[in-house]
């Protein structure tokens, strides 16, 4: 959108700062003042309570905090007259931290240091508020008029409630600066702001994310096989310095410095002046093998390097309506080119991931499963099932979904619910949840993969006529067993990686409410 098309009572439009996929941030005068402000303008519409609750949640989070003196303000905010969201924020004219480390390259371990005290304890007061920021990274901490830095972007802050389980659908997170347990489906949990915050700490002092390599050259699947490996020096650093960031990055939450207030405190105890630096000889690491790294004796008051705990294989499963893109940054937020390491990738299978790292992450992270949870189809339930075979039992009876000609649908005879789910470049993985409890997607058909379609990938087969035929929105509200609670979308779920290459090939339509559901809505009929 150009700016002169872009009006709003009260203040006048400048120039378009920025724009993206989810929202255009203008410069404009706020009129009643007298001052500049940035506007930021949602590319979406409210159309749903789903959309309504996000942009209230990013609102209250930021507002809640905007008198931080480290936390972009908040000014105002409303509803366009075509229902898209704004924010009246605090005008930052200094770009943020990621810009200036493409312009300029790594900051002084002293700069870098400061930055994390600050932008630390204004975390500590979103922690004591209840908000968790979740996407912490140099281009989200901003350099306003007067050169102080401010944490920004509450898009993806989550506001834990009394007798709630803490969740977020669908949401993007930077690979990149995201902790360990973000990629096995964990709740959120202030550790995993620790960890991101440290590790833009790491990446203002050597000028691009931990554990990634100097050119840049990284997957996701070999992301998450780095963060098993020790952090390694920062050459020219204070080890002392180092070792903080390495406590807060341990793999293992529970090893992490605990709050954001002992990262703040830690970072501010470290002597620059006194603490020897590290070698300033960069050591150049194995591009396929971890490297056989021993940390220095550390200072008698330095924090102790934690040992990396397994991460276990990625998840099982679908790609869901309202998905969202991470789309490619620059370097500075992790997001590279991918390499060739054949050794490496060999190494992945058993990570079962081997992408590029410009990925589309899609996270469910209600995972709540009681004892009579029923499991997902395993591998070697697959593998005996045939090319046709459904694994699970199915019926033709009652069953809507029998009813699309040429597809050989069928419905499960029992229920199905999902929860946990991610989506990379079209490569699904999903959780099975107990129907009981909180759930997002529920199955609705089941059928074989069309003979021209033999693929899981999500991609490809959602554009498959035969797949949109049964997975219409049609299909969908036909099956349907129980009414009301709201509104609900139809969309596909492939065989996961795992289950496609053991011979499974099915596929499954599943829809998703609003917002979370308990109780199945599509099986058993009665």
């Amino acid at each position: 959108m150009r700016a002169e098309h872009m009006e709003l009572h009260g203040y006048e439009i400048v120039e378009i700062l920025g724009q993206g996929g989810f929202a255009t941030v203008y410069r404009a005068r706020q009129l009643a003042v007298g001052r500049e402000v940035a506007l930021k303008v949602d590319s979406r519409v409210l159309s749903s309570p789903r959309d309504q609750q996000r942009f209230l949640r990013e609102v209250t989070a930021a507002g809640q905090l905007s008198g931080h003196p480290h936390v972009v303000a908040v000014y105002d905010a409303g509803v366009l007259s075509d229902g898209r969201p704004h924010m009246v924020l605090e005008l930052c004219p200094g770009g943020s931290l990621a810009d200036r480390l493409r312009r300029h390259g790594p900051l002084p371990p002293k700069e870098a240091r400061d930055i994390a005290v600050n932008i630390a304890d204004a975390l500590a007061a979103a922690h004591a508020a209840g908000v968790l920021h979740r996407d912490i990274k140099p281009g989200n901490i901003l350099v306003n008029q007067y050169g102080g830095v401010a944490l920004a972007d509450f898009g993806l802050a989550a506001i834990p409630r009394p007798g709630h389980e803490l969740s977020v659908t669908r949401e993007a997170l930077t690979p990149a600066y995201a902790p360990p347990e973000a990629f096995r489906m964990a709740e959120p949990a202030p550790a995993g702001d620790v960890y991101s915050l440290a590790a833009t700490a790491y990446a203002l002092l050597r000028g691009r994310p931990p554990h990634y390599p100097d050119d840049g050259e990284l997957s996701l699947a070999e992301l998450i096989v780095r963060h098993t490996w020790p952090v390694p020096d920062l050459p020219g650093v204070p080890t002392a310095l180092t070792e903080v960031l390495r406590h807060a990055m341990a793999p293992d939450p529970a090893d992490r410095l605990p709050t954001a207030g002992a990262l703040r405190d830690a970072l501010a105890a470290v002597d620059l002046d006194a603490a020897a630096p590290a070698s300033a000889t960069a050591v150049q690491m194995p591009r396929d093998t971890p490297p056989s790294y021993a940390p220095p004796a550390a200072p008698r008051d330095a924090v102790p390097a934690p040992t990396a705990p397994h991460i276990p294989p990625p998840l099982h499963p679908p790609g869901g309506s309202g998905r969202t893109t991470a789309a490619a940054a620059p370097d500075p937020d992790g997001r590279g080119r991918r390499g060739r390491r054949p050794r490496l990738i060999a190494a992945l299978a058993a990570v079962a991931v081997s992408v590029s790292i410009s990925v589309t992450v899609v996270v469910n992270q209600n995972q709540s499963r009681s004892d009579d949870a029923s499991p997902g189809p395993s591998a070697s339930a697959s593998a005996t099932a045939g090319a046709s075979g459904f694994v699970v039992p199915t019926t033709t009876e009652d069953c809507p979904a029998a009813a699309v000609e040429g597809v050989g649908g069928r419905c499960t005879t029992t229920a199905e619910c999902w929860s946990g789910m991610v989506v990379i470049t079209g490569i699904v993985s999903i959780s099975r949840a107990d129907c009981k409890a909180s759930h997002v997607w529920e199955t609705f058909a089941i059928a074989p993969l069309p003979k021209d379609g033999m693929t899981n990938n999500y991609r490809d087969l959602s554009k498959h006529p035969d797949v949109l035929k049964l997975c219409s929105t049609d299909v969908m509200t036909k099956s349907r067993t129980v009414q009301g609670q709201g509104q609900w979308s139809a969309d596909v779920l492939p065989p996961t990686q795992t289950e496609f290459a053991d011979g499974l090939r099915v596929f499954r339509c599943v829809a998703a409410a609003d917002g979370e559901v308990a109780g199945n809505h599509f099986r058993p009929r009665g």
